[in-house]
């Protein structure tokens, strides 16, 4: 088989995963990662005797009344992690300081809406059989849609009949949009908090996130987001991939409008069939390939589309347990917090009661995060590295202040601040602006009309996977974009895709597929 060697430049979700499907399918693969440690944005970080984790909320596909549960299963995930299921997704304090609970069974979570707005019967009925159409929608997307026959088309159009009608009443109709339907006040006034999700996302977002936690199939898993990159890198390695760290790719080599390797910032030449890109897409098309191969869709999206906002983190250690609070709170503050040019009005906790591991018995690892300015800490690390820390630390001390107030016991049990900024997720994942994703789900991001691309115009052998190439993030969006760029691969030089599940006992599974 002719173009066998590939190269990869990331080591995040994607780069490992298209590594993985590469080496089941006879590729030979060597992926490039510009820090120390796999997993790029899917981390977490040891501090002292905690263990905060920086990624995974949920994980679409934990449980096996989601399709990406196979897939998770590929990649060893499901086999050597435990996942963790609240029963409630979120609660959030309202602006008469009430608490509204985003219940993961959607009857509860139909009732509390009808306990806030009784008046709203016939809505939030429409909310909640959405949920309940998604959470049992069966979608069975083992292929990538590009190599679909007109059967396929129609098998699936017949199988997910009701969760397509819902996408198409409400794909378009953002949060904002749907809560003008509630007749009540209190709701309009608190809809922010009460949905979650930004205001110009898509109400079918909320809808497929609660669906998927009503099915089951999105827990968090207990050894943390940092241990989910590791067993992924551990089957890529099994599997005979290579990975290089510490090896920042400075440019990807072109001959006659080809891909044929990459150049190190050390000046190292490495030389491939193909190359994939699962890093930064500004990096790799503006800095990697100087902007050469840019069409006016592309330079349309990097100048109009919306990155996710940055954000800022702040892990705690606190020797104290919080058995009476829930894991995941939305906290508006009385008074917005400054971080430089822009004011934090709500902050997001984690409580990880149920994660031993992350500290030791009797004390409880915390993660507090809003959204902040990436410029404001951009110019401060590099103009005045003194006042960045001081800026951290200060701010650290703001967000204890704001747990004392509302919980109470909060500062006299606090061992360990830790505090990231934008810069952090920059510096460690070369993500532009310091986001923590790629595009943000606003509507405008999605309804736009040019496209992003997997692949750029006047360039052979050369692919682009990741949060960069489509609108919305997470884990498994990027894990199916490697999956589905590989079965492409394949058909492309006439081979079979195959997978391979390793079960628990060591029986390997294999399923192979024409296309």
């Amino acid at each position: 088989m002719e173009n066998k060697t590939i190269i990869i430049i990331g080591a995040g979700m994607a780069g490992l995963a298209a590594g993985c499907y590469l080496q089941m399918n006879g590729y030979k693969t060597k992926i490039f990662e510009l820090s120390a440690q796999p997993g790029g944005l899917c981390t977490g970080w040891k501090r002292k005797d905690f263990y905060f984790d920086g990624c995974i909320s949920w994980l679409v596909g934990s449980g096996p009344k989601h399709f990406f549960h196979k897939f998770w299963k590929e990649l060893n995930v499901i086999q050597k992690m435990n996942f963790i299921y609240e029963d409630e997704f979120a609660v959030v304090y309202l602006k008469d300081g009430q608490t509204f609970t985003l219940y993961d069974d959607v009857d509860k979570l139909e009732q509390e809406f009808l306990r806030i707005a009784p008046e709203d019967g016939e809505i939030i009925k429409i909310l909640t059989d959405g949920i309940r159409v998604i959470s049992e929608a069966d979608l069975k997307l083992d292929k990538a849609m590009e190599l679909f026959t007109q059967e396929d088309f129609i098998e699936f159009k017949n199988r997910a009949g009701k969760y397509l009608e819902i996408m198409g009443r409400w794909g378009e109709v953002t949060i904002e949009e749907f809560v003008q339907s509630f007749k009540s006040p209190y709701v309009r006034e608190n809809f922010r908090k009460i949905f979650f999700f930004n205001r110009d996302t898509s109400i079918t977002y909320f809808m497929a996130t609660m669906g998927w936690r009503n099915a089951k199939t999105a827990g968090y898993p207990e050894e943390g987001s940092l241990e989910l990159s590791k067993i992924v890198r551990n089957r890529y390695k099994s599997l005979g991939g290579e990975i290089y760290y510490n090896s920042k790719v400075s440019e990807i080599l072109v001959e006659e409008d080809k891909a044929v390797g990459i150049k190190l910032e050390n000046s190292q030449v490495y030389y491939s069939d193909r190359v994939i890109s699962a890093a930064d897409g500004y990096s790799t098309i503006y800095k990697m390939l100087k902007g050469h191969y840019v069409d006016e869709d592309i330079q349309f999206c990097y100048d109009n589309l919306k990155p996710c906002h940055p954000q800022i983190y702040v892990g705690l250690g606190i020797n104290k347990t919080f058995k009476d609070l829930p894991h995941y709170l939305s906290l508006e503050l009385d008074k917005p917090l400054d971080t430089g040019d822009f004011k934090v009005e709500t902050l997001y906790v984690k409580i990880y009661n149920r994660n031993r591991s992350y500290a030791p018995d009797g004390k409880t690892s915390v993660i507090v995060y809003g959204k902040t300015s990436h410029d404001y800490w951009d110019v401060l690390k590099h103009e005045n590295p003194q006042q960045y820390y001081k800026e951290k630390a200060k701010f650290g001390e703001k967000i204890i202040e704001v747990l004392e107030n509302r919980f109470g016991n909060i500062a006299s049990n606090v061992e360990v601040v830790d505090v990231s900024t934008p810069n952090t997720i920059k510096r460690y994942t070369n993500n532009q602006n310091g986001s923590w994703m790629g595009w943000e789900k606003h509507m405008d991001n999605i309804l736009h009309k040019k496209k992003l691309k997997k692949t750029l115009p006047g360039l052979d052998r050369f692919f682009m996977i990741g949060h960069w190439t489509e609108v919305g993030g997470g884990l498994p969006t990027v894990l199916v974009q490697s999956r589905n760029l590989v079965q492409l691969i394949c058909a492309t030089d006439g081979i079979e895709f195959e997978t391979i599940i390793e079960e628990p006992a060591q029986e390997i599974i294999k399923t192979t597929s024409t296309y």
